[in-house]
């Protein structure tokens, strides 16, 4: 997990964190502020990913990762991870995920990809209700429970390192870096 990520989640938590003593309902300012930076935890924990495998690792490309970062949008995430909530990966992107030994058919998407992507998808919403919806009630509970479920993703992504694995997660990488979009003559 990257610094940054990292300490967004345990920032996200803190907020939501009860102090020794302290009583009564935890203020609606941090639980939003939580559950948004828990978003933003996954957020830059996927672009991370994404840049170390299709930039590098070494620490001399580390401003070369920050601009190919810069690339990104909430929205391409968020129809490259709509493509991989399924048991079965939309159609449309088989082109990056189907291998060599892969049958013909539905491709079934690997659960540490899927806990990810219905993660990310859940983080996003969860996120734009707490920045933009102030009818919406949300409670620590709500903060609490996504981010554990984030942070069980980041970690089942980390725990997912075959080789089958990791040609995966270069194909997401790929996939989040065409906005999840691929051309049908490319196909």
């Amino acid at each position: 997990m990257s610094d940054l990520s990292d300490d967004l989640l345990s920032a996200s938590k803190q907020l939501i964190e009860r102090k020794a003593g302290q009583k009564g309902p935890l203020k609606a300012a941090f639980i939003r502020r939580s559950i948004s930076t828990t978003y933003y935890a996954l957020f830059h924990f996927c672009l991370d990913e994404t840049a170390l495998r299709l930039v590098g690792t070494s620490s001399d490309l580390r401003p070369m990762r920050r601009a190919y970062i810069r690339t990104f949008t909430h929205t391409g995430l968020t129809t490259a991870f709509g493509k991989l909530k399924g048991a079965s990966l939309d159609p449309s992107i088989d082109i990056l995920f189907r291998r060599p030994a892969t049958p013909p058919g539905p491709i079934a998407t690997p659960a540490f990809i899927r806990q990810i992507a219905t993660a990310y998808l859940d983080a996003k919403a969860k996120r734009e209700d707490a920045d933009y919806n102030l009818n919406e009630p949300l409670s620590a509970t709500d903060a609490s429970q996504l981010h554990r479920r984030v942070r069980l993703a980041m970690q089942a992504w980390e725990q997912a390192t075959t080789p089958a694995d990791r040609d995966t997660k270069h194909a997401l990488a790929l996939l989040l870096s065409l906005k999840g979009q691929i051309r049908k003559d490319q196909q």
